[in-house]
């Protein structure tokens, strides 16, 4: 049974190997841990490193930390990123008998475009070197890292086979470590995949290094791209069992409910329901300085991002072509979807031949191909890099991406990729720029604010295909807007309150609009709202008009439609029309006469207005409808 470790047990920070092939960095790891790295028998057998190997440290307090040992050899480079991905600080070896070589600068460039910051440049072999020959390795292991994060860092001198200068050395790291930052442990878990195996009476075995948040025994975790689901049997860390594991720790999930081939190195463990794969990643990218040649848009590239590796095409989204040394934003367009958060660090290497370009730090992942040289776009990637300093501004692009929705503290947390404790002490931060809803729903201001422009576009859009019409109904304003219910109310409230629109007889209209009508259409209203002024309950149809009034049958059409708009006269049912005035004075008597005498039949209300059925019918239907009175099955009594 596994050692127990507790949470003080541990630094959670870890060390890695960086060096070209066979200048003694699985040697060294042995020499610093007891254990040997190397554990496929192929390795054992070509006395190579091809793989991620791992070991537990003990500082000189007791606490445990993470080494990865990386493979040096060219062909293998895509196992060494996925393991820089991981590190916090690296110990550059060079054998001291043969000096530095081209993986030594190969990943000496990847390690600074992953923004490591602190490194020791160990020299190796020294039982094989006299000091002539390793002072002269010095210097040139200072060229290699001039102007990088190694150019001041300290140099130790050892022999992994004799012990020669290892003292010196292990003080080293415990120095140097004082220094790291331990890694944040907030957020929402996530840990890309190194290996995958399987323990007999365990299961599945998933191992790797969290980038965030924490897993306890018993949670559920969700395996991306893939959507695999599992529950946590167990935990281990440095090879001891802990309940819970964090951000930082080398660590083992013992998962229930997954094969081991459902899972592989590049993949995603998360907490289930916030990560997505995609195959749209944008980025800033940094272009290396050594390259001969302009970037050309669209050049194809191979993108390392966690410990996954994918083909696709760089797109240079605010450069037509990149110059050597210079930055721009990008859209990586992947052949296969992957799994990427704002922050993490990539890099980018051609697919041939394959060589490190460049690298950077990922600002979104996206569902669409973005435009290229777009201002628009430009700024919202220059707003997203600004907001990786901080979590408040993070959460805030993240409210402004929503769109026209509200959100709920459940949606924010997904959305932001952060615990609801968290969204709940960002939500307070934005203050002001913040819209409440009703059922604890939440929306940016400045997406409040484009949901109220995209209203009045509406709105303007369709006076000027409308322009004899009062106003734009409601039921089709909402149907065009497409908006949750309670949204478009507080949207149209707010629109009506700051005098941008109006709302008169259920249509909706620009305050400043105003229907023009020539003069001769203005004397036909006149003498159309008259004529049904007149008629009272008895009113013409439409097809009767041109019988009663000199105006043509296409000028009447007009100036009715307009009389109707603006609610002047109402389309009751079947062509049925009445003048407001009397439609008004029809509701009085009703409710007075039901009021005083009770429940009311039709043919009471015949006599009371002086007409017919055939105009009774539609008037109390239409009354139901507007909500003045209610069916009792032959009669009618008030709401």
């Amino acid at each position: 049974m596994a050692q127990a470790l507790n949470e003080s047990d541990i630094f959670n920070v870890i060390l890695g190997t960086a060096g070209h092939i066979d200048h003694g960095k699985s040697t060294l790891v042995k020499r610093l841990t007891g254990i040997d790295p190397d554990r496929l028998p192929d390795e054992k057998r070509r006395e190579m490193t091809i793989d991620l190997g791992f070991a537990p440290f003990e500082l000189e307090d007791g606490r445990k930390m993470g080494i990865i040992d990386v493979p040096g050899h060219e062909r293998f480079i895509k196992n060494m990123v996925a393991g820089a991905t991981s590190l916090d600080l690296v110990l550059l070896v060079v054998a001291a008998d043969e000096g530095p070589n081209l993986q030594t600068r190969e990943h000496v460039n990847i390690m600074s475009l992953l923004e490591l910051r602190k490194g020791i440049i160990v020299l190796t072999k020294i039982d094989r070197s006299d000091s002539d020959l390793r002072e002269l390795v010095r210097d040139e292991v200072g060229e290699v890292v001039k102007g990088t994060f190694l150019a001041e860092a300290p140099v130790a001198e050892v022999s992994a086979v004799t012990g020669e200068g290892m003292e010196d050395l292990v003080r080293l790291i415990n120095e140097t470590i004082r220094d790291l930052p331990r890694r944040e442990t907030s957020g929402v878990f996530r840990m890309p995949v190194q290996r995958v195996f399987s323990a007999k009476g365990f299961g599945t075995i998933i191992t790797g290094v969290p980038v965030s948040g924490r897993l306890k025994t018993g949670e559920s975790l969700e395996i991306l791209p893939g959507q695999k689901k599992g529950r946590v049997r167990g935990l281990q860390a440095y090879k001891c069992d802990v309940s819970e594991i964090r951000a930082g720790h080398s660590s083992a999930i013992n998962v229930s409910d997954l094969r081991p081939e459902e899972v592989h190195r590049g993949m995603v463990a998360t907490t289930p329901g916030y990560f997505k794969s995609v195959r749209f990643v944008e980025g800033r990218f940094h272009y290396r300085p050594d390259r001969a040649v302009a970037l050309k848009n669209r050049t194809p590239v191979k993108l390392h991002a966690g410990t996954g590796e994918c083909d696709g095409r760089i797109v240079l989204l605010d450069k037509k072509e990149l110059s050597p040394g210079d930055d721009c934003y990008a859209q990586f367009q992947l052949d296969e979807p992957i799994v990427a958060a704002p922050g993490d660090l990539y890099i980018v290497r051609l697919q041939s031949p394959m060589y490190t370009i460049g690298g950077g730090k990922i600002l979104d992942a996206s569902d669409q191909k973005l435009r290229r040289l777009r201002a628009d776009v430009v700024q919202t990637l220059t707003e997203k890099e600004e907001s990786l300093s901080s979590e408040g501004s993070r959460f805030e692009i993240a409210m402004k991406g929503a769109g026209a929705r509200t959100l709920n503290m459940k949606d924010l947390s997904v959305l932001a990729k952060m615990p609801e404790k968290a969204c709940s002490e960002s939500l307070e931060m934005i203050g002001a720029k913040l819209v409440r809803f009703k059922s604890n729903r939440f929306m940016h201001r400045a997406a409040f604010e484009g949901v109220m422009d995209s209203l009045a576009i509406l709105v303007e859009k369709y006076h000027r295909e409308n322009p004899l019409r009062a106003g734009m109904e409601m039921p089709s304003l909402r149907n065009r807007a497409r908006l949750e219910q309670p949204l478009l109310e507080q949207a149209l409230a707010t629109l009506r309150e700051n005098g941008t629109l109006v709302l008169e007889h259920d249509k909706i209209r620009r305050s400043s609009f105003e229907i023009k009508i020539s003069p001769e259409d203005r004397q036909a209203m006149q003498e159309v709202e008259k004529l049904f002024r007149e008629t009272r309950f008895a009113t013409p149809r439409r097809a009767e008009l041109a019988e009663k009034l000199s105006y043509t049958k296409e000028r009447l059409k007009k100036v009715l439609d307009l009389l109707i708009d603006n609610g002047t006269v109402l389309l009751l049912k079947d062509d049925v029309l009445l003048h407001r005035d009397n439609l008004d004075e029809a509701i009085e008597l009703i409710r007075t006469t039901i009021r005083e005498k009770g429940a009311i039949e039709a043919a009471q209300v015949r006599d009371l207005i002086g007409t017919t059925r055939k105009y009774v019918i539609p008037l109390l239907e239409y009354l139901d409808k507007i909500g003045i009175t209610r069916r009792v099955e032959n009669r009618r009594v008030l709401r």
